[in-house]
């Protein structure tokens, strides 16, 4: 009698298998994503000299004869 219901419940426990690792699946990230995912890179801004800023003194040589 054991082999009449073998079939029925191995095939109920593939389709809830099935059905549960299907749920995961698609809670995991929806199939129509209707939200664009957005990158943002900051970057350090370059840092431009000014003419105010002191570097340090300048010197002119001058050849003697």
């Amino acid at each position: 009698m054991a082999k009449l219901f073998a079939p029925k419940i191995l095939n109920y426990a593939a389709k809830k298998t099935e059905s549960h690792f299907r749920e995961a699946f698609d809670n995991q990230r929806p199939f129509n994503q209707e939200e664009e995912e957005s990158v943002i890179i900051n970057k350090k801004p370059s840092r431009k000299k000014n003419d105010s800023e002191k570097v340090g003194e300048y010197i002119d040589f001058e050849e003697l004869d």
